[in-house]
Order: structure tokens, then C-alpha cells, then sequence
């Protein structure tokens, strides 16, 4: 199973997929989510690791995922939250449109 990277809607397919992207477009904290058992929604054999910097989240989810190619990896960005509650919905639910 690939690495699930963060992807914008207007990313196209062919985009690059380097660290350093990433990190240009995303954040310098990442968090990793390791499903151990993807194909059975309903197990939930999740782990979260995190927040890591960048570099370290990537590293160690391009191990894991070398080891355990059956695993699903996801690389998530952690952003930093500088609004209340009601701007963060209004910001979310104006990406929704």
C-alpha cells in the first residue's frame, strides 16, 4: 500500500511528491497514522504518532511503510491554530462550496 500524502484539490496527478514540497506547502509538524487493518472499517487498528517534525514524520513513514507495505500510512499536516472555534468552522465550511 502507497504512502497517503496531503494533497490540495488543485494538485495535479503528476505532482511532485519530495519532501521538500511538503514542507514548502504544507507545515514544518506532521502527524503519522498507521491503519493496520485497512481492508476491515470497522476493526479501527489504528495508531497515531506525532506531532513530529517534518523530516522525522517523513523518514519514519517511508520505513514503516517499507516494512509493512500491507499497512496503510498517512502523513498528515498539523497546522497550528490561531483562530476561535466559529472562524475555524466558518473557514472550513467556506472550503466546502
Amino acid at each position: 500500500m502507497p504512502l497517503i500524502y496531503p494533497v490540495a484539490e488543485d494538485t495535479p496527478d503528476d505532482a511532485d511528491t519530495t519532501f521538500e514540497h511538503f514542507v514548502d506547502d504544507w507545515s514544518e509538524t506532521w502527524v503519522i497514522e498507521i491503519d493496520t487493518d485497512h481492508e476491515h472499517e470497522d476493526e479501527g487498528d489504528y495508531v497515531r504518532l506525532g506531532p513530529l517534525p517534518a523530516r522525522q514524520a517523513w523518514d519514519f513513514a517511508h520505513e514503516i511503510e517499507g516494512m509493512r507495505p500491507t499497512w496503510m500510512v498517512s502523513i498528515m499536516p498539523v497546522f497550528a491554530v490561531d483562530s476561535d472555534a466559529a472562524d475555524l468552522i466558518a473557514q472550513i465550511e467556506s472550503d466546502e462550496d
